[in-house]
């Protein structure tokens, strides 16, 4: 791989974690992110043929509600977390730790190819697509509800980036969803966010010195040709390509961007049951998400009890920046919770399971 494909790799990597960020060398850094003495208990299920193994984590005093969390993209563990490419900001358990410390008990679990679901049951000739990922949240949901007694109202589902069109698929299927987390999430079509994000990196790189305008072109022609081939049902046109394959645009994973990219998130938010409770987050300093995409959902979700928290420092990651600027680099540092997401968290849950 190139220099400037590794940086084009590297600053898409913090949306397409399959993508490996491969640039980082340090050393994988594990988060303390548990504060109070509660104890996980290990919950397996089957989803097609594949086991998943997760976390049920008990609310700390009075049982208010349960909720399923989903990560973003790529081969994350219950903890937000992809050890593989030392990626640890612990996402998903700082959140099942702040939801248990408002009385909701919680499932996450590890995605094909991480933790203890690993690669058992995969299948590399046909390997999984959106549809599979929205079925294992389903699946987990039924658990989730099995082990707790919960479910309609007090039911919530929270999505981080990827996980937020997860969320909204397995609503959309009839999952009695009582509230609804969309947590900086994927909020316009799945090709249309990748095709805006590269074309970005595309003018960082010629910007930075590490490619020329031309070569930009010549990227932006073959993104564009890969999108319409791959909406149009048509096999990829440049299946090995140095820029395109490492961010998804591959064999293997094709499949599952076609499959995520046929769902409109707009259009299922449109389509939620009237009235359900929906916490939906953007941040200014959000390199993969923008608050110009989230207001797209936010006008969708007009019909739902909606609650439209826009931040200043988190990242994209869900991560405390503060005054420091984003690089989309942030994901590798042990950075602690957003104040501000915490504090619209809180207050959300506070609200929306009184």
């Amino acid at each position: 791989m190139s220099v400037t494909t590794r940086v084009l790799v590297g600053l898409t990597a913090s949306l397409m974690l399959c993508a490996g960020g491969a640039t980082a060398t340090a050393a994988p850094i594990d988060v303390p992110w548990s504060p109070d003495t509660a104890v996980d208990t290990e919950v397996e299920f089957v989803s097609d043929g594949i086991t998943y193994y997760g976390s049920l984590r008990p609310s700390v005093g009075e049982t208010r509600g349960a909720a399923l969390l989903l990560p973003g993209s790529g081969p994350i563990d219950r903890n937000g977390n992809v050890q593989a490419a030392n990626i640890s900001p612990s996402t998903i358990a700082y959140i099942a730790d702040a939801l248990a410390q408002r009385g909701i008990t919680t499932l996450r679990f590890d995605k094909i190819g991480a933790g203890r679901t690993g690669t058992d049951g995969f299948d590399p000739a046909n390997p999984p697509g959106f549809t599979d990922q929205v079925d294992a949240a389903e699946a987990a949901a039924a658990v989730l509800s099995q082990r707790t007694g919960i479910s309609g109202d007090d039911f919530a589902v929270l999505g981080h980036s990827e996980g937020g069109l997860t969320a909204l698929a397995l609503a959309d299927r009839g999952v009695a969803v009582g509230k609804l987390g969309l947590l900086a999430p994927l909020s316009i079509r799945y090709f249309d966010l990748l095709h805006a994000q590269l074309n970005r990196n595309f003018d960082l790189a010629v910007s930075s010195g590490q490619a020329t305008p031309a070569d930009a072109d010549v990227w932006r022609g073959r993104l564009d040709e890969t999108i319409a081939a791959l909406r149009a049902g048509e096999p990829l046109p440049y299946p090995d390509d140095e820029v395109l394959a490492p961010i998804g645009f591959n064999e293997e994973s094709a499949t599952f961007l076609t499959e995520a990219d046929a769902l409109d998130p707009a259009v299922l938010a449109g389509r939620l049951p009237s009235g359900t409770d929906v916490l939906l987050t953007c941040s200014d300093k959000d390199l993969n998400v923008s608050c110009g995409q989230t207001d797209v959902l936010f006008d969708a979700l007009q019909g739902t009890d909606v609650d439209y928290a826009r931040f200043t420092n988190a990242s994209h990651m869900l991560a405390e920046l503060g005054p420091l600027p984003t690089t989309g680099f942030d994901m590798y540092a042990p950075l602690p919770q957003s104040s501000e997401f915490r504090g619209a968290l809180d207050a959300w849950v506070d609200r929306a399971f009184a």
